[in-house]
């Protein structure tokens, strides 16, 4: 056991790591809870799939260690213990995290078959979705993680490497890397939480005197900011290294679509994608919240048909309305406005993606009017509808109104929020009427442009077609999976790849190669000793002096003064994770502007 996973046992370290341990067995009431639920869900699902003495069996289990662990909880409770029996009490959770993971894990062994395998896919999410949002509470107390996760997991990889086809053998080692990535990113939370503990308890004298004495609550205020402060640097850094492994799984899965041939595995992969994308969504809520927060975001406004608009959000979102067996209509116009085409159509996603959430009969109608000089550009559904007391509300973030439980389906209540912040951007004043019951109506009030034969309508451009005949990419990523992944997809571009850790290693490498100019750089912006994909592209231009080499800096941080630095370069930015179709249409864009 290494001191770093728990503290050296010091007065100060003993009341740290019980502060830890109590956080456990805080939260645990309510993940039993969850637990049950999700093992009676997964009972059901395998019903008539494989004996029900086995389901039994199993489910008994289940609940025998659920009731066994909520006595463990009330016993911790109730006893008035000394900060070092409370540490004692931290070995006690972890080897029912133990035996819970490996309750989980012969889930994985018992209820599969070879002609199971897209009930086996459900049961695979969950157990990952499970071992993601245990992260945070296990990691208090790191072997806790470690010893539930690894058997967790484990029977799961090994099943799907042991199938015998190809990509589900690649899946299965992508879920080996998962694991190893979930593991390094709770010892990031680990620490950060003794790191966060320690600042509470120093700055407030070892807390002995915060009861006693009226001047503590004072010291504590400050406590609070501070460790307010940490918090927002922890959650910055958490949200980098939870993109790194989607980023490379993004890229690997691009790689692997165009390499499969049967259709079965187009199949798997497609359903892969679909459920990376919609953690991409999460995450990038998360982003253009701190892009706006940042500052960095600026309306390029430009003459474009509203009818282009709606073609492509037609195309995008009637497959989702035919699943709610929905009436999805856009009201044909040719009005030209004068906007900035791609805010404008991320607020109208929103706004669609909202309706199409909470309307459960009837439809969907997005269309365009006159209004006070203007055009009201509206998306009008027969949902729930809003309390006018409640319209307000409704644009704070992380706030919704019908997901008291946190359904992840129903997103993070995030799309209002930038909703409103991208319609200030646009000087676009944000109308919304509703009636409980019969629908809503939300639309924005955006100029209108004359129509002039200068006028372009916005165009995009086919991935599909895009080949870059040998351009020579170079790579700068300290993550081995990044530089790993990116490889396989450029070459599967038909692009030569050079690949470096830092930018010592890269000029290197590029000066052993005869000065060998590469076509594009791609460089990661934070890596390993401070250095920035900035300072890469600097040393870089330096040993080619004459030519300017284009390059993009891929970033996943969300901090706003991390991403306003990575702005600030002057350099294409891309933020984790990539998806390959951005990816390609950027590095066609810098090559057909050569």
């Amino acid at each position: 056991m290494e001191t770093s996973d728990l503290l050296p046992l010091t007065p100060s370290s003993i009341k740290v790591q019980a502060e830890l341990v109590k956080m456990l067995y805080r939260q645990t009431q309510a993940v039993l809870l969850g637990v049950i639920a999700t093992a009676t869900g997964v009972a059901v699902i395998f019903v008539n799939k494989i004996p029900d003495t086995t389901i039994l069996i199993w489910l008994i289990a289940i609940y025998g260690l659920s009731f066994i662990r909520y006595l463990s909880v009330r016993q911790f409770k109730s006893l008035n213990r000394q900060a070092i029996d409370t540490i004692k009490w931290g070995w006690v959770f972890s080897f029912f995290a133990f035996l819970s993971g490996c309750s989980w894990g012969a889930a994985s062994i018992i209820f599969f078959t070879p002609d199971n395998l897209p009930l086996f896919n459900i049961l695979t999410l969950i157990i990952i979705a499970m071992s993601i949002a245990s992260l945070a509470a296990l990691s208090a107390f790191i072997w806790s993680y470690y010893v539930y996760v690894i058997p967790a997991m484990s029977p799961m990889v090994w099943q799907y490497m042991d199938v015998g086809d190809q990509a589900y053998t690649i899946f299965g080692v992508l879920l080996l890397i998962m694991v190893f990535s979930l593991m390094a990113f709770a010892r990031v939370n680990q620490r950060a939480l003794n790191e966060s503990i320690i600042l509470r308890f120093e700055n407030t004298g070892l807390i002995r005197e915060l009861v006693e004495q009226r001047v503590e609550a004072e010291k504590a205020r400050k406590i609070a900011e501070e460790a307010n402060i940490a918090k927002t640097k922890f959650l910055a850094a958490a949200s980098h290294d939870l993109r790194q492994p989607l980023h490379a799984m993004g890229l690997f899965l691009g790689a692997l679509e165009d390499r499969v041939e049967k259709q079965d595995q187009k199949l798997i992969v497609k359903k892969i994608q679909k459920s990376s994308s919609a953690l991409n969504g999460l995450l990038d809520s998360l982003l253009d919240i701190s892009k706006l927060d940042a500052g960095i975001v600026q309306a390029e406004f430009r003459p474009f048909c509203i009818k282009n608009l709606f073609e492509s959000l037609r195309h995008e979102f009637e497959p989702f309305a035919r699943e709610k067996n929905l009436r999805l209509k856009f009201v044909n116009s040719q009005v030209f406005v004068n906007s900035d085409y791609w805010i404008l159509e991320r607020i109208t996603r929103n706004l669609l993606s909202n309706a199409i959430r909470y309307t459960d009969k009837g439809g969907i109608i997005v269309g365009c009017r006159r209004y006070q000089g203007g055009i009201l550009l509206a998306v009008y559904d027969s949902g729930t509808g809003i309390q006018d007391d409640k319209i307000e509300e409704i644009f704070r973030e992380f706030h919704q109104l019908d997901n008291p439980e946190r359904d992840r389906s129903k997103g993070l209540g995030l799309g209002l929020a930038i909703v409103k912040r991208m319609a200030q951007l646009l000087n676009a004043p944000l109308l919304t009427k509703s009636v409980p019951g019969k629908g809503s109506m939300f639309g924005l009030v955006i100029p209108r442009a004359p129509v002039t034969g200068e006028i372009e309508a916005v165009s995009k451009l086919s991935t599909s077609s895009i080949f870059f005949g040998g351009k020579l990419i170079l790579i700068v990523d300290d993550e081995m999976e990044i530089r790993d992944s990116l490889t396989e997809l450029l070459q599967s571009w038909h692009c030569k790849v050079i690949t470096a850790a830092s930018g010592e290693e890269a000029v290197s490498i590029l000066i052993n190669s005869n000065n060998s100019k590469p076509d594009i750089i791609l460089a990661d912006y934070r890596l390993r000793d401070s250095e920035t994909g900035n300072d890469v592209i600097h040393k870089i231009q330096s040993l080619f002096k004459e030519e300017i080499i284009p390059a993009i800096i891929i970033t996943g941080d969300t901090a706003p003064d991390r991403i306003q630095e990575a702005d600030a370069s002057g350099y294409k930015i891309l933020h984790k994770p990539v998806s390959p179709d951005e990816l390609r249409l950027l590095l066609a864009g810098i090559i057909s502007s050569d």
